[in-house]
């Protein structure tokens, strides 16, 4: 029996279904790299390649939506309590996610900010039609200050690095799913990734400054944190619960961490890396999916091929 129509036919649907639990994000950065002590005031910055939009706003207009971060931590060198930022490095300014949840271990930690919930600097605001020119990837304390060697001395910063990190950054339309990508060395089921992530984050390379000034705070003993916050190592992500108390005494409304589905406040930032800050408002979006009749009518075209095929014989 011809069963060559028949095949297409299924192959045509897996193949638009597989579109279908992708529609609606878009990966901008998958990047695998070792933060260590030396990284000037602790930011790791990765270009965007070519495929990521020069415009955020169209023909999708992604700032309606949110900013899904997927951290995976692999190595780390104590328990001391640990979070991450990223600052999208774009004219005439940039903004900043809300922070990670605060982690002691190895694991996986996702968080979501909504284009609204970014900070930028009191008074300027990203146009994000001109796109993002680099992901700044910021390794923080939990008191907002950024432990690099240049900024706390080696011991301090041999505290939290070098950490071998994994971050994966989607960008989900409104009304869509996130759908996290695959650890490593699982199969890749995630959104199609549009970065090779090219790095320039050499101290010497280090172009712009995104974060104010730090703040150290104390150095901890390194001892496991007690925290409900911490990941428990296990392949699955883990969220925040919510935001500590502001300990820096800045009068910004709070590096929150967030939640996957809801955000909250806390976490007061200093005068750097990103308070959340809603004052940035987006445009218009357009949703995502796919059309059922569309798939449909593959399948029928693929049965008809293949009873002409039977016909012939």
């Amino acid at each position: 029996m011809n069963t060559k129509g028949l095949a297409l036919a299924l192959g045509a649907f897996v193949a638009v279904a597989g579109g279908a639990a992708r529609a609606g994000q878009l990966v901008v950065m998958d990047e695998t790299w070792v933060h260590a002590p030396d990284l000037a005031d602790s930011h790791y910055r990765v270009t965007p390649m070519m495929d990521v939009p020069a415009d955020w706003t169209s023909p999708v207009d992604w700032t309606q939506g949110s900013v899904w971060v997927h951290l995976e931590v692999l190595t780390k060198p104590t328990a001391q309590e640990t979070k991450f930022q990223v600052c999208f490095e774009a004219n005439p300014t940039y903004a900043c996610t809300l922070q990670s949840p605060t982690y002691t271990e190895v694991g996986i930690y996702e968080w979501e900010s909504t284009f609204a919930q970014f900070w930028s600097p009191p008074g300027e605001f990203v146009d994000w039609t001109q796109g993002v020119n680099k992901f700044a990837c910021i390794l923080k304390d939990t008191m907002n200050g950024k432990p690099s060697a240049d900024n706390v001395g080696p011991e301090t910063a041999a505290l939290y690095m070098p950490t071998e990190v994994r971050m994966v950054i989607t960008l989900v339309e409104p009304g869509s799913t996130y759908e996290p990508p695959a650890p490593i060395g699982e199969e890749t089921t995630g959104g199609e990734s549009t970065t090779s992530g090219e790095t320039t984050g050499e101290p010497e390379t280090s172009t712009s400054d995104t974060g104010g000034a730090s703040t150290t705070g104390e150095a901890s003993t390194g001892l496991p944190a007690t925290t409900a916050e911490t990941g428990t190592g296990e392949p699955g992500a883990t969220t925040s619960s919510g935001g500590e108390a502001p300990t820096t005494g800045a009068p910004t409304s709070g590096d929150a961490a967030s939640t996957s589905t809801t955000t909250s406040a806390g976490d007061g930032a200093s005068t750097g890396d990103g308070a959340q800050d809603g004052s940035e408002a987006g445009c218009g979006c357009r949703g995502g999916g796919t059309d059922g009749a569309g798939v449909f009518g593959l399948m029928i075209a693929g049965l008809a091929w293949r009873r002409r095929g039977l016909q012939a014989v």
